[in-house]
């Protein structure tokens, strides 16, 4: 999750060209597009701008000061050790932040002291489109706008869309684990056959059956749920590929969450004994298999978890 968006200014929050009277500098150009992410999108999303630039500027003084920036850090040339301290001074024994908290965007040479170590610490690394190519290089993300221009703001944006899908993989993966200890405490009277509703996202169904199936047997896959499968008494063979490596052999049905794959390659095979867990995602065609030669009734859990 990122929690601070530091920026280099000249290149990068600026065009790059410097403006000098005889009184020194005079001017310098800024994005209001740039501005309205940094004052309005990212205080929405809880981030934190920072800036950190090897020279001075009143007017850059100025210009963070309308937006509302705080952490601002000039004539600084050893660029990772004050994003260090910077981190440093935001954590707390509740919440302990690092590099992979930080997304930087700059670009020139002397941005890549931290881009790199941010970047390699799963942090986000971005730049503008005309940045030195040492920079391009070593950058996941390179904005569509040259510096000045609105890099700052694709960059803002790829960063909330980051932020929100880490947020829906938290949320899934929080409604697993809690779908899978509901699964586990469920006790003799709740595995009447049928299906149970639990709530809005998840439910579970008991079945009854024997495995039966040949080469030709379809495998079937979902798109809005996640299995998770229980086996409750028999034994079963599941096999499992990746709808990749498969072919559609029916349309989605949309009521019962499934299409239908049909596949020659060769499949994973699971064992399926008494408390036996199984999770299937959206890319894990499927199919239930007799064990033995001899079939036998199962009876099993399956539980159904609604996907952001």
């Amino acid at each position: 999750m990122i929690k601070f968006l530091v920026m280099d200014v000249d290149g990068t929050l600026t065009d790059g060209k410097v403006y000098m009277g005889e009184d020194g500098e005079v001017m310098k150009t800024f994005d209001i597009k740039d501005g309205c992410g940094i004052k309005i999108l990212l205080p929405q999303e809880g981030i934190i701008p920072v800036v950190i630039t090897a020279r001075n500027s009143k007017i850059l003084e100025q210009r963070c000061k309308e937006l509302h920036i705080e952490e601002i850090h000039q004539g600084i040339t050893n660029k990772f050790d004050c994003l260090e301290k910077i981190i440093d001074q935001h954590s707390s024994s509740e919440l302990k932040l690092n590099l992979s908290n930080v997304a930087y965007i700059g670009d020139d040479i002397l941005d890549l002291q931290c881009l790199i170590p941010i970047k390699e610490a799963g942090g986000l690394s971005g730049c503008p489109i005309n940045a030195a190519h040492e920079v391009i290089e070593n950058c996941n993300y390179i904005a569509a706008h040259k510096g000045g221009e609105g890099a700052v703001r694709d960059f803002i944006e790829h960063i909330i869309s980051c932020n929100h899908s880490n947020n829906e993989e938290d949320l899934n993966e929080q409604r697993f684990l809690l779908a899978a200890e509901f699964l586990l405490n469920l006790k003799n009277e709740d595995l009447t056959l049928g299906r149970h509703n639990v709530n809005d996202h998840f439910f579970y169904t008991v079945q009854e059956y024997v495995p039966s199936g040949t080469a030709e047997k379809p495998y079937e896959c979902h798109r809005k749920y996640v299995d998770i499968q229980i086996l409750v008494s028999g034994e079963e063979l599941m096999q499992i590929i990746d709808i990749n490596r498969t072919h559609e052999c029916s349309t989605y049905d949309q009521d019962k969450d499934y299409t239908l794959y049909y596949s020659k390659d060769l499949a994973t095979n699971v064992i399926l004994r008494p408390r036996s867990v199984l999770i299937l995602y959206p890319k894990d065609a499927h199919r239930s298999m007799p064990l033995k030669a001899a079939h036998t009734k199962i009876k099993k859990i399956v539980g159904k978890v609604l996907i952001k």
